[in-house]
């Protein structure tokens, strides 16, 4: 009897189980967003009077800054929080490596942007990175985030 009345209890918890795992199921694709459906930024569907331009230029001016491969030079391209995050560790990094950085930069493309950020993607060693841009005050488009 014992056994009988252990089986049962196992099969009225498999039955939570299931039901948990339908709810489960139902929310996620009630909610989720397919993977097809339209991102409401991006290079060919911005609607906004963002001055891609501008945004190049910012671009242009890290990459010829981590060409240049000094850290004072791309320090002057970061954000303020920029610098609080990333600042020491381009003042202490390897010239080299920061050369390689700005050759990878030449490979960047223009994923997504708004009138305030903008995000390319860019290929080193043949991985596939973001970097992130913020316009400015004045303006100007400067890296936010590597």
């Amino acid at each position: 009897m014992k056994a009988l009345n252990l089986q049962i209890r196992k099969l009225f918890l498999f039955r939570y189980f299931v039901i948990g795992l339908s709810f489960a199921c139902l929310i996620h694709l009630s909610g989720s967003c397919s993977k097809d459906s339209s991102s409401p930024v991006g290079p060919d569907n911005n609607n906004n009077n963002t001055d891609v331009g501008k945004i190049n230029e910012g671009a242009e001016a890290v990459e010829a800054a981590f060409l240049s491969g000094d850290p004072q030079q791309i320090n002057n391209i970061l954000t303020e929080n920029a610098k609080v995050v990333i600042g020491d560790e381009i003042t202490n990094a390897n010239r080299n490596d920061l050369i390689k950085l700005g050759e990878a930069l030449k490979t960047r493309e223009l994923d997504v942007y708004t009138d305030s950020y903008a995000e390319y993607s860019y290929t080193k060693d043949g991985i596939k990175y973001t970097i992130a841009f913020a316009r400015q005050f004045d303006e100007t488009w400067k890296l936010m985030r590597l």
